[in-house]
């Protein structure tokens, strides 16, 4: 009787472990019309892929992003700060659902664009 127990622990520490990065409920995306609000959904979009915040709280990381007219990166590059931050704000970055630009003004005023992350 003793062993039965013993099993479902055992089997139970071989259940796949659910990450915050794979099953997250995320709210709707900001609508994009202007200047403003594209910035907005750049930074909502990549909040919605940066785990763990708490944990960088009084470290900041300068990015540089380029963009191309259609929202995607083109390229990234860590200007200064914590290297551990600027990790994860790179993988924040990768994976984010950037939304394309309502606009070639948009665009062009967004296509190299600095983002400070600083977690409080």
């Amino acid at each position: 009787m003793k062993i039965l127990p013993l099993a479902v622990l055992l089997l139970a520490g071989c259940a796949p472990i659910k990450h915050p990065r794979n099953h997250v409920d995320k709210p709707p995306a900001p609508v994009v019309t202007d200047l403003k609000s594209y910035y907005y959904a750049v930074h909502f979009a990549i909040q919605t892929q940066f785990f763990d915040a708490d944990h960088y709280v009084g470290k900041t990381c300068n990015l540089r992003i380029d963009l191309d007219a259609k929202g995607q990166v083109s390229g990234m590059h860590g200007l200064s700060g914590d290297l551990s931050l600027c990790t994860e704000a790179m993988y924040a970055v990768k994976h984010a659902e950037l939304p394309a630009p309502p606009s070639a003004e948009v665009h062009e005023k967004t296509k190299s664009m600095v983002i400070v992350f600083a977690p409080q």
